[in-house]
């Protein structure tokens, strides 16, 4: 007997799914593990192609789609040519997303506006074309990525991100009271520090120096991996969360309880381990 996390015939898109180090295509994995067909989408062709035949050696059923997610048509077209290879979508994935990094008082308008329409605009233009299906159907799951950065931290010279993540929890719980009756559940996942080609990104991230600094102040003690993510996306998209909406959950290893024990350790090795008042 299927357990909750099974997706068996169900349909599953998953935006910004083409990074070979990536949430989008460890998602795409995950949910197809757990049974579901999988319509996965990227803006790069050969990243979204790679992906598609990977997962294709793991016998999944999946088919790919390059679109461009902050077009609102370029996201119409993708939810109707998902519905005519497939049916129907049980299960969307806003994961597509991007950061680059640039000093607020520098910004341009065309660099804020950029990150705001993939990141929040994306989530937006694609969720309502879904929706529609899911409305009639009365049942369906929408999974929204969010940050720790947008929901607990700020990030200096990433204000546009800080901004589009923290809307994208704001519009998953408007999302989740409207959509509610009518049996689809809408969550957000913030991942905190995880190894991915945006992490890594010595240009416009913290790289992979910045994430190694970062890993002794997270309780755990490590960067998290693009799968645990997955796992916890799977739980949103499955019925073992059919009771759960409109929720943020923090996926940080615990850095947001601010562990210093680290710093206190170099400051002791620097010091002479004395406190004084």
């Amino acid at each position: 007997m299927p357990g909750p996390l099974a997706l068996e015939g169900r349909v599953a898109l998953v935006t910004g799914a083409g990074s070979q180090i990536g949430i989008g295509r460890a998602t795409a994995r995950a949910l197809a593990g757990a049974g579901a067909a999988v319509f996965a989408n990227d803006v790069v062709a050969d990243d979204l192609e790679c992906t598609v035949a990977w997962l294709r050696e793991g016998r999944a059923e999946v088919e790919g789609y390059v679109a461009d997610v902050s077009d609102p048509v370029a996201a119409d077209r993708m939810l109707a040519a998902c519905t005519q290879r497939f049916g129907r979508v049980d299960v969307l994935v806003n994961n597509a997303g991007i950061a680059r990094k640039s000093a607020f008082v520098s910004m341009s308008e065309e660099e804020f506006r950029r990150t705001l329409d993939v990141n929040l605009g994306g989530t937006f233009y694609c969720s309502r074309a879904a929706a529609r299906g899911m409305v009639e159907r009365g049942s369906g799951r929408i999974v929204n990525l969010s940050s720790l950065m947008g929901c607990a931290w700020g990030w200096p010279d990433h204000v546009h991100y800080n901004a589009s993540k923290a809307a994208v929890e704001g519009l998953t719980r408007g999302l989740a009271t409207e959509f509610g009756p009518f049996g689809i559940t809408v969550n957000a996942v913030a991942p905190g520090f995880v190894e991915t080609a945006q992490s890594t990104s010595r240009e416009h991230s913290l790289g992979p120096e910045g994430l190694a600094l970062a890993a002794p102040y997270v309780p755990l003690r490590r960067i998290g991996t693009p799968d645990e993510i997955a796992d916890v996306i799977l739980f949103f998209a499955s019925d073992a969360s059919r009771y759960v909406t409109g929720q943020v959950l923090l996926v940080d290893g615990g850095i947001t309880l601010g562990d210093l024990r680290p710093a206190f350790a170099v400051l002791g090795e620097e010091g002479d381990g004395e406190a004084r008042g």
